[in-house]
């Protein structure tokens, strides 16, 4: 399955096109009938990206991907070695670091909960064929170039052995200086997860900006998608710095996962009773742990699982915390713990094209619609985190990625199983 496990790397490789000062440009790219319309500002080695959809009219694909794709801006910070992502319509925002395991004191005191387990490596290589054509567009000099990268992610990683290769064949230009080129590699990304390979650059051969052209996205060897790209403006004015800046009096969240629509961040602590109120009225509700899956977890983005459970609860009167390990269970803090079995999720072709073939559009929740399955069973348990309190099973196959399936899933049994311990 391809996920978001590459999407930083895609960032690093395809994206991150040296620049000449400042400069904005605007791309269109085409999957099948999804049109993105994609807007590149840069400044230095900090760049802005903003997005939108066109789904050429069908408004049930439209209403889908709302949810599933919101319209984030994204912001590459090099020099602070981080990515930003915004949330226009929550005023909050999540940074990605290039390196978790080196961060700061002052950063992990900040955001406690932003704990990433660094497994495994994905090794990258590229390599560049030059044609020998040219021509001139927007005043450049473009040369009609391929581009071959290989990410291979080893069986001890977060998601197991994986091999992709994107070919990228098209018209490239130069557009900056080289010291004005972001050097610094970036951690791969999981919206949400938890867990990343370590990043080994083998070989790093760089064609340039893709001004217009072909990707295709390869499986081991089988080829998942292809889209095509083209330039519809480039401008070189001057831009304001406080583009490439977050917004201040902005909220910071633990997990990319909190900026999706419908996430609520209610207010919370580790305690199993936890005094929620306002000016009117103040009362006593139950802090529930969500705890980590098991089974085929592989296969879906457990953390936006994790957070959606985390609201359905909310949702029902109590409160959903999202463990960040087996201590905080042990502790004896919570007064139930909630526990999945993914039993099994299975996608079609057509669902498993995931963040990978997303950053290649200038998204990274990008995906392509088609049938997933998944069989899942939800346990209640004591503050132990060991004694039954109830438990039912249930399957459910719906139009969207595997963690769609699972949180239609989740949605049969949750609400009576909440009910048991209201």
């Amino acid at each position: 399955m391809l996920n978001r496990t590459f999407a930083g790397v895609l960032i690093l490789v395809l994206a991150a096109g040296p620049i000449f000062a400042d400069y904005k440009i605007s791309q269109q790219t085409v999957i099948e009938t999804m049109t993105f319309e994609s807007t590149t500002y840069s400044k230095g080695v900090r760049q802005r990206r903003e997005q939108k959809i066109d789904f050429g009219g069908d408004a049930e694909k439209a209403a889908i991907m709302a949810n599933a794709m919101p319209n984030f801006i994204e912001i590459s910070q090099c020099d602070l070695k981080q990515d930003v992502t915004l949330s226009e319509a929550k005023k909050s925002y999540f940074i990605d670091y290039y390196d978790w395991s080196s961060l700061p004191p002052e950063v992990r005191k900040r955001r406690p909960n932003q704990k990433i387990e660094i497994k495994g490596t994905v090794t990258v290589s590229s390599t560049v064929t030059d044609s020998g054509k040219s021509q001139t567009m927007f005043g450049f000099k473009a040369r009609w170039l391929k581009s071959v990268t290989a990410f291979d992610q080893s069986a001890d990683s977060c998601d197991g052995r994986k091999n992709v290769k994107i070919e990228t064949e098209g018209w490239f230009i130069d557009l900056s200086l080289d010291q004005q080129s972001c050097k610094v590699p970036r951690a791969p990304v999981e919206v949400g997860g938890f867990c990343r390979p370590k990043l080994v650059l083998k070989a790093a051969q760089d064609p340039g900006f893709l001004l217009e052209g072909t990707t295709k996205i390869y499986d081991n060897d089988k080829l998942q998608g292809t889209t095509n790209i083209k330039t519809t403006a480039l401008s070189r004015a001057t831009l304001d710095p406080a583009l490439f800046e977050i917004p201040k009096d902005w909220t910071e969240v633990d997990a990319l996962s909190e900026l999706m629509p419908g996430f609520s961040n209610v207010a919370r602590d580790n305690s199993a009773t936890t005094i929620i109120g306002n000016s009117n009225r103040s009362s006593s509700v139950k802090t529930i742990a969500v705890d980590f899956f098991s089974g085929n977890a592989s296969k879906v983005d457990q953390a936006e699982l994790r957070s959606y459970i985390s609201q359905r609860v909310s949702a029902a009167g109590m409160s959903g915390f999202p463990i960040n390990s087996q201590a905080e269970i042990s502790s004896g803090k919570f007064a139930n713990v909630i526990g999945v079995e993914l039993k099994k999720v299975k996608e079609s072709g057509g669902a498993k094209i995931g963040g990978l073939f997303g950053k290649v559009t200038g998204n990274s929740d990008v995906v392509k619609l088609g049938d997933s399955e998944a069989e899942i069973v939800v346990t209640i348990y004591g503050a132990d985190g060991k004694t039954v309190v109830a438990s039912m099973a249930a399957t459910e196959k719906v139009k969207g990625k595997g963690t769609d399936a699972v949180k239609a899933a989740l949605d049969k049994v949750l609400g009576s199983l909440l009910d048991k311990i209201k």
